[in-house]
């Protein structure tokens, strides 16, 4: 008896047909074209491979490389998914879902702080973004200070008016106006190098 000891292999013409039944390996892509893995298929005469198949095997790649069929070729494009990207434009944090290069408007270089800005090639640090975040900080600040001390002024204000305060309101009175003035005096713009007037303690 005569043994066979490989599987049969098939044989295919130009036209990717088989003109000798047998296994092949091939080369899978999904749906996009990346390239999914090998299999063995058992083909019969004058069958092909299945569509999304290919004969021809890809090249390996190394990390930060993917396989992908375009037309009749294996390419190698760059492959960033799961990588963090930052904009240029703003710093916001991206993560990458697709095959390819990063867009231009976005780096693998992570910002160190809110206040960085993209010189074309790194993060800078922008004073003027940097002051400018404190001053509007400051403003919110002095803004909130000045609307809690009018309030308490604004309780005290009939009674004074109408010359029936006690001492010790006429002189939380006199405590909360002077706090209001220096508050007013407090200027923005030296932020954050600000020194705020203490608030006096009162009852009120």
């Amino acid at each position: 008896m005569k043994y066979q000891l490989q599987p049969e292999i098939a044989i295919f013409d130009d036209n990717g047909l088989a003109t000798m039944a047998g296994w092949a390996v091939i080369y899978n892509v999904d749906f996009k074209g990346e390239y999914s893995g090998a299999t063995y298929q058992f083909l019969p005469v004058g069958v092909g491979v299945p569509a999304n198949s290919y004969l021809n095997a890809p090249n390996s790649v190394k990390d930060g490389k993917a396989i992908v069929r375009v037309g009749d070729e294996w390419t190698y494009p760059s492959d960033y998914r799961g990588k963090k990207i930052y904009s240029t434009e703003t710093g916001a944090e991206s993560t990458v879902t697709e095959i390819g290069d990063i867009p231009t408007d976005y780096t693998l270089l992570k910002p160190s702080s809110e206040f960085d800005r993209w010189d074309g090639e790194k993060w800078v640090l922008d004073e003027e973004k940097r002051r400018q975040h404190y001053v509007n900080l400051a403003a919110e600040q002095k803004q909130q200070l000045l609307s809690q001390v009018n309030t308490k002024i604004d309780h005290l204000q009939d009674a004074i008016d109408i010359d029936i305060a006690t001492d010790e309101e006429k002189a939380s009175y006199t405590a909360l106006k002077k706090y209001r003035v220096l508050l007013n005096r407090v200027d923005i713009n030296t932020a954050p190098e600000i020194k705020w007037p203490k608030e006096p303690v009162t009852s009120f």
